[in-house]
């Protein structure tokens, strides 16, 4: 307890009065514990923790939700997902309410299991997230896969986003903590790019909320003392360079590809398609899936809210018609979407945060 209380007077000290600054975090286990320890509500008031995209399932396009649904109920198809995807929300609905042959899983692991089991239907893995979940992904195609196995790949790559809202000046980001899992995998270094030009800190943070204190510290003397780098307070488990092996998987089995991100839109080599050697196991081409145009959720603000743009307690459904057991939009599933967070933490009182990124 002294050490933390040590390290809030640090932040204190470093913060300066004549000016307000901004730190996203992109990552949802991030914004959890923030959310759940209160540290906000320790911060500095001209001192604004914000979160930014750091859940994969609210930034996965509709137009994947609505191909995974179509291919759950074809009669010759299994899809295989992880849990909270089979909640989003779409215009057709969710996988759950409207799809017949799906099943959860926690790994991919687990799908080639089924795709073993059941070597009469063509078992397809709906393979979400950013480059922490990609690797297990490109893992299990390096292994072997059987004939029946096919991938609907809907990964995201961190820097791509957090590049576009650097160059955001509604946002106005004075600094990043950077997501340790995804770090853990493309290493300190890649964060290189935002100190080195863009003059912004980045530092790599755990998940234990001295050490994501410890990286908001280190962002503040940065830019007390001007000479902005990459740091990385999660040395024990990120090193510089990252996990050679798994990049060196996925670049075998993934090439970078212009998508759609969820309320969010376009954006030019910020996702992970199969490559054309591999275009056999892509259920894009399997099936000859299209692009479907995404529609928009009446009064949700999720988008507005990835980009840190707003908090959740600004948008006008939360905690009345979208709660988790009913979400309407896709920030309000998972457990590392902001929305869900705010609302199992209770952070929307006036003493916890404004309302609303100003």
């Amino acid at each position: 307890m002294d050490r933390t209380h040590g390290i809030i007077r640090h932040i204190r000290s470093l913060t300066p009065d004549d000016r307000k600054l901004k730190i996203m975090n992109v990552c949802g286990s991030h914004e959890h514990t923030i959310a759940f320890s209160g540290m906000r509500s320790l911060m500095p008031e001209n001192l604004e923790i914000i979160p930014g995209p750091g859940c994969p399932v609210c930034v996965c396009p509709e137009s994947d939700i609505i191909h995974a649904i179509d291919l759950s109920n074809r009669d010759d198809v299994i899809l295989v997902t992880y849990g909270d995807m089979l909640r989003v929300p779409s215009v057709k609905g969710s996988i759950r309410a409207q799809g017949k042959n799906y099943k959860m899983v926690s790994s991919p692991f687990e799908a080639i299991s089924i795709a073993h089991s059941n070597p009469d239907k063509k078992i397809v893995f709906f393979s979400i997230g950013f480059e922490t979940t990609t690797a297990p992904t490109a893992a299990i195609l390096e292994t072997g896969v059987p004939d029946n196995f096919f991938v609907l790949s809907s990964h995201r790559l961190t820097p791509a986003i957090m590049e576009v809202l650097v160059k955001d000046a509604d946002i106005g980001i004075d600094g990043f903590i950077a997501p340790g899992h995804v770090s853990a995998i493309v290493g300190a270094d890649a964060w290189n790019v935002f100190s080195e030009k863009y003059g912004i800190p980045t530092v790599v943070a755990g998940f234990q909320a001295d050490n994501l204190m410890l990286g908001i510290a280190e962002i503040l003397g940065q830019l007390k003392s001007g000479k902005i780098t990459t740091g990385n307070v999660y040395a024990g488990v990120v090193r510089p360079e990252g996990n050679l092996q798994a990049q060196k998987i996925m670049d075998k089995f993934f090439e970078v590809s212009d998508v759609n991100w969820r309320a969010i839109g376009h954006i030019p080599g910020s996702g992970l398609e199969l490559r054309d050697e591999y275009s056999g196991r892509d259920a894009k081409k399997a099936f000859d899936l299209e692009e479907v145009k995404e529609s928009k959720i009446p009064g949700c603000i999720c988008g507005t809210i990835i980009l840190g743009k707003a908090y959740p307690s600004a948008c006008r459904l939360f905690r009345k018609a979208c709660t988790p057991k009913t979400p309407k939009g896709p920030c309000m599933v998972s457990m590392e979407g902001a929305c869900n967070i705010w609302f199992k933490s209770n952070l929307s009182r006036q003493d916890d945060i404004t309302g609303a990124v100003s």
